[in-house]
């Protein structure tokens, strides 16, 4: 009875809440900016057409539309799954006895349920993307990554979480913090090893070919103080049309990584720049302040996942046959309060990326002294990624992991190269 009325509210919620995030989004104008970018390079009519701009605002809303009337839909799903979890972990019980197996096999099959339930929106944007011209990936591509993704999620976190409910059955008040504790070496790890191993299984890395433009990004990273740094080309184009740069990996195992698409669609004074941005993000200590910052957020989501767990389990797990914390039926209401705290700090995660790429941009300008390029740079971004580059405040409160683009040009067409820093 509890989770019928549970259900009629979601429901009632929902339907007001989608009317207000309708009524909301369905008044956004094509290509807004404040008066202040008005006229400006900034302005995105100064260098696209009406075209494009209907275009971006249409794509704009799309994303918008799916991020906020999913979100709740994927916390329901969780809640639902958990009427079938307890069928699924009995079945385990009784095909397999040694508790990793059973583990594996429900995480196989849970894995399998949430795969297929998300396909059509998977097809759905492969469509999007094919028709505003974002990607040209082949259907048999797109499944072959997806298997790749599948895959590896199978045999990376199979074992991890066979260790994580050994944990908490035996240290059922601690679990938490041997959690965080275990994920900082293995984030370290994984910045290690993600760029040799894994990176490489869904594109081809490659010296780059360009001998004039890899002379240039290397005299960048000789400033910069990594000389020893790999400078590879990568064939984004096999997934998306989209421009990307960046620089990966610590150590011995770095890597300058440009995407063809960037090649393709940018000059080189505009490629220096961006890749001047990249390599900021290493010469300011960016990576290790992330891990650091990732961390600290990683402690708060463990912890606070830990304290909502337990209430949600005390307060609804009889409903849903649910023994405690340990019991492997709980493990959608355990991604459900991992994904919920998750969602709740994302604005702070948020803030302290947008501040390290601005400073990548300060630190990009000045190492180029081209602002034009840098202008052009990120106008050339904005009608590549067909947006039009300006988010309104409360959707950039949620979604903006990167500083607007429109603030970003206006940026760099005002400053200042000759000011004393």
């Amino acid at each position: 009875m509890k989770l019928k009325r549970f259900y009629i509210g979601f429901i009632i919620f929902y339907l007001i809440y989608a009317a207000v995030i309708s009524l909301y989004l369905f008044n956004l104008k094509p290509g807004y900016v404040p008066d202040l970018y008005k006229g400006t390079v900034a302005d995105p009519t100064t260098f696209m057409t009406m075209e494009q701009i209907i275009e971006a605002h249409h794509l704009d809303l799309i994303y918008y539309f799916t991020f906020f009337l999913q979100t709740p839909l994927d916390f329901l799903l969780l809640i639902l799954l958990m009427a079938f979890s307890k069928r699924l972990r009995d079945k385990t019980k009784t095909i397999f006895k040694k508790s990793f197996w059973q583990i594996g096999f429900y995480y196989l099959i849970f894995s399998m349920l949430i795969t297929l339930l998300y396909l059509p929106l998977e097809l759905f944007f492969y469509y999007l993307n094919h028709k505003y011209g974002l990607s040209d990936q082949s259907l048999l591509s797109v499944a072959r990554d997806l298997g790749i993704s599948f895959t590896l999620d199978i045999v990376l976190v199979v074992p991890l979480l066979w260790l994580f409910y050994w944990v908490v059955k035996k240290f059922p008040k601690k679990w938490w913090l041997i959690t965080w504790g275990a994920s900082i070496p293995l984030t370290i790890i994984a910045m290690f090893l993600i760029p040799v191993l894994i990176m490489p299984l869904y594109n081809e890395y490659k010296p780059l070919d360009n001998k004039e433009l890899k002379a240039e990004i290397q005299e960048l990273a000789d400033e910069a103080g990594i000389p020893d740094a790999k400078i590879l080309e990568m064939n984004m184009s096999k997934q998306t049309n989209t421009i990307n740069a960046f620089v990966t990996g610590i150590g011995s195992n770095m890597q300058i990584v440009i995407g063809d698409t960037a090649i393709k669609e940018m000059t080189t004074e505009e490629i220096k720049f961006v890749m001047a941005h990249e390599i900021g993000h290493y010469k300011l200590k960016h990576i290790y302040v992330g891990l650091a910052v990732s961390l600290l957020i990683t402690f708060f989501v463990i912890f606070g996942g830990y304290l909502l767990y337990n209430f949600l389990i005390k307060r609804f797990g009889h409903l849903w046959g649910v023994e405690g914390q340990h019991d492997l039926a709980a493990l959608p209401l355990l991604l459900l309060t991992i994904s919920l705290i998750s969602f709740i700090i994302s604005p702070i995660s948020n803030f302290q990326i947008r501040y390290q790429e601005n400073a990548a941009d300060e630190y990009a300008i000045e190492m180029t002294q081209n602002k034009e390029a840098a202008v052009s740079a990120f106008q050339t971004l904005t009608k590549n990624i067909k947006s039009t580059g300006y988010e309104p405040t409360p959707i950039h409160f949620f979604l903006g992991t990167h500083p607007r683009i429109t603030e970003r040009i206006d940026f760099m067409a005002e400053y200042d190269l000759d000011q004393e820093r």
